[in-house]
């Protein structure tokens, strides 16, 4: 079927995510390059000579850095996305082959159900701060109170299969190949972990601002003598370009929270709950 074609407006709109920041800031530029051209229409200064080589190095600086801070918060980003790629592929295969190996009786396959579900959610959750047993759906009633929900709940995971194989429904090695899924589970935990907690070097992201904020200050004054009142659009898009880059940045370097531009979580769990419960052929509780 072939993709629904949009019109031109909708493929520019709506506007980015960052927006209300980024208007404060094109606000702000536009504001103090109109008052640089009313001072430039009085005092009617001459251009300093090294006004444009001064532009075009801190253009260039700004422009490696922004570069640097471009790919580095993007590729977090990115590499969230496979993170909880992999982890939906290793839930599905992990039912899949749980039912294929162990055949599973119908408790087995509802505690299944639950886990399998019950850790997208408790990671999500434990990545945008803290979470208790009780906040993860199917574990509402749960006495145990976990200092990290997401391991507790691979771990059980990891023992239900365990359990198979000490009952004598699993072979050893149908054991091996379960187990290579449940071991995914504290892979992706730790991954996404690493993200959260390993900033970008606060030196890059310092040289970077002061470079915009050089470019702020200093170009306005370029383009009003050169440009006249054609100065204030000019630097208005300029700001628009150079900040929305870095705001948007800053917003997706940490993927996992509730910005504009962050992974949508909520939907890769009903993801992965959906699946797990369609495999295992059993129904959502209260349905």
């Amino acid at each position: 079927m072939p993709y629904p074609r949009r019109s031109f407006v909708a493929w520019v709109w709506p506007p980015p995510a960052i927006a209300r920041r980024l208007w404060l800031a094109v606000a702000v530029a536009a504001a103090y390059t109109g008052a640089v051209y009313a001072a430039c229409a009085v005092l009617q200064p001459d251009k300093p000579v090294w006004i444009d080589e001064l532009g075009v190095a801190n253009a260039v600086v700004v422009g490696v850095l922004v570069g640097f801070r471009t790919k580095a918060a993007y590729d977090r980003w990115w590499e969230g996305r496979v993170l909880w790629g992999e982890l939906t592929n290793h839930s599905r295969n992990l039912c899949l082959k749980a039912v294929a190996l162990a055949a599973p009786d119908e408790a087995d396959r509802r505690a299944l159900a639950a886990l399998i579900a019950g850790f997208p959610v408790a990671l999500m959750k434990h990545l945008r701060g803290a979470v208790s047993l009780p906040e993860v759906p199917g574990f509402e009633t749960a006495p145990d109170r976990p200092a990290h929900v997401p391991a507790y709940l691979a771990g059980r995971a990891i023992a239900l299969v365990a359990g198979w194989r000490t009952a004598g429904r699993l072979d050893g090695h149908g054991h091996q190949i379960l187990d290579a899924h449940t071991s995914v589970l504290m892979n992706v935990c730790g991954a996404c972990e690493r993200i959260r907690t390993t900033p970008l070097p606060g030196s890059y992201l310092s040289l970077l601002r002061h470079g915009l904020i050089l470019a702020l200050v200093l170009a306005p004054w370029q383009l009003a003598i050169t440009l006249g009142a054609w100065a204030i659009p000019a630097q208005a898009v300029l700001v628009y370009f150079l900040f929305g880059v870095e705001l948007t940045a800053e917003e997706v370097e940490q993927p996992f929270g509730f910005d504009g531009d962050d992974l949508p979580l909520e939907r890769y769990c009903e993801t992965i709950r959906a699946g797990a419960e369609e495999i295992l052929g059993v129904a959502r509780a209260g349905k």
